[in-house]
């Protein structure tokens, strides 16, 4: 019997990518499975492949549950006005 909610993903790519990645992954105590399918759910959660940015999202996420790591702003001109001290 099969699950029709699971797919079986299989490729090829050049080793030294590969082992250049697992290499990092593993220093991060992750595994490369594991790392592959988090960055999958972070693409579908952020609809953004872009690492940057959902580090950026995430550090606000932070901030807002924890005022004590830094001030937020909900817009651009009270960012600037406490910027420019006006």
């Amino acid at each position: 019997m099969s699950n029709s909610k699971v797919v079986t993903c299989s490729f090829t790519m050049d080793r030294d990518t590969y082992d250049a990645f697992k290499s990092i992954v593993v220093k991060n105590h992750q595994n490369v499975k594991g790392n592959l399918i988090r960055y999958m759910q972070y693409v579908i959660d952020y609809e953004t492949p872009n690492a940057e940015t959902i580090d950026a999202i995430e550090e606000v996420k932070r901030m807002k549950a924890d005022p004590s790591l830094g001030k937020t702003y909900d817009n651009v001109d009270e960012m600037m006005r406490d910027l420019l001290d006006v």
